[in-house]
């Protein structure tokens, strides 16, 4: 008996090492940190921002140099002699072009950062967004369930009633019809819980439901709207990304302007020629192109053509974006305002008052129509509390999103 409650001991344990998730409880945070590090499109972004980085290293070599070594026989007042020479040469990008090479190749690696660090934050706020909706699906999939129960009573207290009478009967039908529809929707509530938790799993990888520590909101957060504006201006990725822009077509015109003289090569020979008289020598040389048909002074104005084209786009996009930041304030506030009157709070409130009705109803002291009535003001009061809470996740995270702020804040972590 003993080998046998120490085998079950081990396999049941066993079991939880090998599937930690079936009776973990996830926050918020660990299901985020879950997601992010199975997420391929991250994954990639860092191999690109990892390639940029090498080509700015690249970028910053210097040329190889070159030998050349030479052998052969030379004839000279009919004598001949062997010849040799060795000849070394090394090539140097006119002043200033490496460091604006390098430069560009920086700017580059920081674009591709920027949008890495977009992707990352847009990729964060979809697994919250989508971690809220299947919270909140399941919610609302078990109030149904408590209603077909609450209904299922009702039935069968009516059925058991002495007298059967008219009114009796008509009773019993209203409630039989309310737990028919009642059933239908708890179906469609059930399906979108699981149609909600697959939009998640695929960020997630489990192999099953798990349960979620849930995180919501009682007042909301306060914003300093002008905080918020100065932080977007600085560290949206959309701005960030064009200003860099800015600064590469800014370091390529420059480049341009220097492309007209051209890099030079220093170059140095030694050798001996032997047919006849002995003789050394020695030679140092400088080669390199003179600018005089082509000083490259038209793809010069079409950088300074794109470089005034990006700092209208940059205007435009500033312009856009403080427009669309204080309209998602906008939203924020009244998701905020109704947060506050749609208090989470209110839902052990309603189960008092409900079980209040149920106990008034079984007594005879409150009619069908009033019971009904009340019922029905709950159900929709619990399905706008929580709609609530997506609807002030949703505006939450556009702010959040528009000034590049990864700090999603939650307020508790119960009912």
């Amino acid at each position: 008996m003993q080998f046998f409650i120490l085998l079950f001991v081990s396999l049941f344990f066993s079991i939880q090492s090998i599937f930690p998730e079936a009776n973990a409880e996830y926050t918020l945070e660990d299901l985020v940190a879950r997601a992010e590090q199975k997420a391929e499109i991250i994954l990639a972004g860092q191999a690109s921002v990892e390639e940029a980085e090498f080509l700015k290293r690249q970028a910053g070599k210097f040329k190889n140099p070159s030998i050349k070594l030479d052998y052969g026989r030379r004839r000279a007042s009919n004598e001949a002699g062997p010849e040799y020479s060795v000849e070394v040469s090394q090539d140097f990008y006119y002043p200033g072009k490496r460091d604006l090479r390098v430069k560009i190749a920086e700017e580059n690696e920081k674009s591709l950062e920027a949008n890495l660090e977009e992707r990352k934050l847009e990729y964060k706020y979809s697994v919250i967004k989508l971690v809220y909706s299947y919270l909140i699906a399941s919610e609302k999939a078990t109030h149904i369930k408590d209603r077909v129960k609450r209904f299922a009573l009702m039935e069968s207290f009516i059925k058991r009633k002495a007298f059967v009478t008219p009114q009796s009967k008509s009773e019993l039908y209203i409630v039989q019809n309310r737990l028919l529809n009642l059933q239908k929707h708890l179906i469609e509530l059930e399906r979108d819980q699981f149609l909600e938790w697959e939009k998640l799993n695929f960020f997630l990888g489990l192999d099953s439901r798990v349960k979620i520590k849930p995180n919501w909101f009682k007042k909301g957060i306060t914003f300093n709207k002008e905080l918020l504006a100065n932080e977007m201006l600085d560290k949206n990725p959309i701005l960030k990304k064009a200003k860099i822009s800015i600064n590469k077509s800014t370091a390529e015109a420059k480049l341009a302007g220097l492309e007209k003289y051209s890099d030079f090569k220093i170059q140095g020979a030694v050798g001996e020629d032997r047919s006849g008289v002995n003789n050394k020598f020695f030679d140092l040389g400088v080669t390199f192109n003179i600018p005089v048909l082509d000083r490259n002074q038209n793809q010069v104005k079409s950088i300074e053509s794109r470089i005034a084209s990006e700092n209208y786009l940059l205007s435009h996009q500033t312009r856009l974006l403080i427009s669309k930041l204080n309209a998602a304030i906008i939203d924020y506030e009244s998701a905020r305002e109704i947060l506050k009157n749609f208090s989470i709070d209110s839902i052990s409130k309603m189960e008092e008052k409900l079980n209040f009705a149920d106990a008034e109803f079984q007594r005879g002291r409150l009619n069908l129509i009033s019971y009904l009535e009340l019922e029905t003001q709950l159900h929709e009061t619990h399905h706008a509390i929580y709609d609530t809470q997506l609807e002030y996740v949703d505006k939450y995270t556009q702010v959040l999103f528009l000034t590049n702020n990864s700090e999603f804040i939650g307020e508790s972590n119960a009912k």
